[in-house]
This record gives C-alpha cells, structure tokens and sequence, in this order.
C-alpha cells in the first residue's frame, strides 16, 4: 500500500470513529451555538457589529473543535496498543500523519461551514454573493488548523498531561492561523476581495509550512519506543 493509500484508508478510520461516536464535534456545536445566541443578545440589533463579531465566534469554535477532536481520535488509536500495531505494520509511517491532517481538514471544513450557517441564522447576518468564498476559505483554513494540529499531538502524545499540555502547545502555533481566518473571513463578508486573498496566501504558506514539518519530523516524534 502506497503513502496516499494508507493515508486515505486512515483517515477514512478517523471519520468513521468520530461520526459514529459525534462526542467531540457535537460538543463544538453546541458550544458555538449558545456562543453565537449569547453573543447575539448581548451585541443586539447592531448588524455591522455582529458581522464584525461572526468571524472571531467561528474561530474560537474551531479552535476549540481542533483540540478535542484530535485529543479524541489519539485516545483511540492510542488504546490497547492500536497505535504501535499500525506503526509495524505501515511502510511508510507519514501516511499516519497525513490521515490524521485529512481526516481533520474535513471534519472543521464541515464544522466551520456549520458555524457559518448558524451564525448566519442565529446573528442575522446580511451575507451578500460574495459570502460564498467562505467555502474555499473554510476548506484552506481548515487545512492549515489540521496540519498544526496533528503535528502537536503526535509530539504531547506519550505526555503523562497530554489533556493539559496540549492546548499550551497548539495555541501558539494556531494563533498564526487564528488570525489570518479571522482576518480573511471579515474581508469577505465585507466584500474586500483583495484583502482576503492575501490572508488566504498567508494560510496556504502556513499550511505548506506545517506540512513540510510534519512530513520531515512525524516519525521521530511519534515513535512509540
């Protein structure tokens, strides 16, 4: 089986683990729900204030989602030695890393599309046709969030506080990211093309960046020995 292969198999076991389980992602919805209503009555009627709210609510949601989802699916893999078994078995074990980044890419481009639609709902949004490159943004964004995300857990993964020392490694490394969605994303809801395609520039360096890193470093960090 060749790299892309095992990755895709892989991270066809992650979606599946977590959409039958829907714990971690449940509870980011629920989380950005009762932000979004609060926040909503909290900022009333306002609608340049809400939208200029929107970009940092979703974020902060997928901030969090990133952290639980990734801690969930390690736990797992990490049970009754599941993780050392795919370790002797895999050829090449970057495909772990790289299911890992995919399987993460698609669960907060969905996420983040979801929280876009509720905030559009639950804010009152007044979301023009340019709104619609959100979607390639959540897509990019998403990428980027993944590729730092599962690079930080497989080097906190043996950590005897690895629920603790998690959210302290990743954070600096998201906040690169949590700015340049948070950036790009206000300047599509206000309709600034030029502006959000160069906070997406930055997101697809910051991707290629983390990528390159994880391929170069993964097995060193992750080996169960």
């Amino acid at each position: 089986m060749n790299l892309a292969a095992a990755a895709i198999a892989l991270a066809r076991k992650d979606l599946l683990v977590e959409l039958r389980a829907r714990q971690a992602i449940a509870s980011a919805v629920a989380l950005a729900a009762v932000a979004l209503v609060l926040v909503g009555l909290a900022g009333g009627p306002d609608p340049d204030r809400l939208r200029a709210l929107a970009p940092a609510l979703v974020w902060i949601a997928l901030l969090y989602a990133s952290i639980a989802v990734a801690d969930r699916l390690e736990r797992i893999d990490r049970a009754d030695d599941a993780f050392s078994g795919l370790w002797l078995v895999l050829p090449d074990r970057r495909a772990m890393y790289l299911g890992r980044v995919i399987s993460l890419a698609i669960f907060l481009a969905v996420l983040q599309l979801t929280l876009w639609m509720a905030a559009a709902l639950l804010l009152d949004l007044p979301l023009a046709i340019d709104a619609l490159a959100l979607v390639p943004l959540a897509a990019l964004s998403a990428l980027t969030a993944a590729t730092a995300t599962a690079l930080v857990v497989a080097l906190v993964a043996d950590a005897g506080h690895r629920p603790l020392l998690l959210p302290v490694a990743l954070l600096p490394l998201l906040v690169p990211t949590f700015l340049a969605g948070v950036q790009a994303s206000s300047a599509v809801l206000d309709s600034r093309a030029g502006d959000a395609a160069t906070w997406a520039a930055a997101l697809l360096i910051e991707a290629a960046l983390f990528s390159g890193l994880g391929l170069l470093t993964y097995e060193t960090a992750a080996s169960p020995d």
